[in-house]
């Protein structure tokens, strides 16, 4: 990869390719693009909340649940995406370049590409 070609991002089924690079997910991956400098991934929401032994782990655990990541080209993940709501997921990417996502439960939410927080979030009318 040279300084002004940017990575090519892919992906099929539950895994995602960055420069042919092949890096496997948990879970069915929805969207998967370049934003700045980073892999943006969203795993599909259907695919793991339909899943038994995950909606065991989560009753138990009752941790916010991450669908919304940024990857380095090396396939080091960088963040997950602050969720607007303890029980959210993200299921559509809005914009890309800005990062604009809306969530299970209404919202329609800027997330920072540096930090994957959420900059701004808006109900959906």
């Amino acid at each position: 990869m040279t300084a002004d070609t940017r990575p090519v991002v892919s992906h099929d089924g539950d895994t995602i390719r960055i420069d042919a690079r092949p890096i496997r997910m948990e879970f069915m991956v929805r969207d998967a693009f370049w934003a700045r400098d980073r892999a943006i991934v969203l795993l599909d929401p259907k695919a793991y909340l339909d899943d038994p032994n995950y909606g065991a782990q989560r009753r138990r655990s009752r941790k916010p649940v991450h669908n919304l990541r940024a990857y380095a080209p090396s396939g080091e993940m960088l963040w997950e995406a602050q969720q607007p709501e303890l029980e959210d997921h993200y299921y559509l990417i809005e914009s890309r370049e800005p990062l604009v996502a809306l969530s299970f439960s209404g919202y329609r939410c800027d997330i920072d590409l540096a930090t994957g927080g959420i900059q701004r979030k808006a109900r959906l009318k």
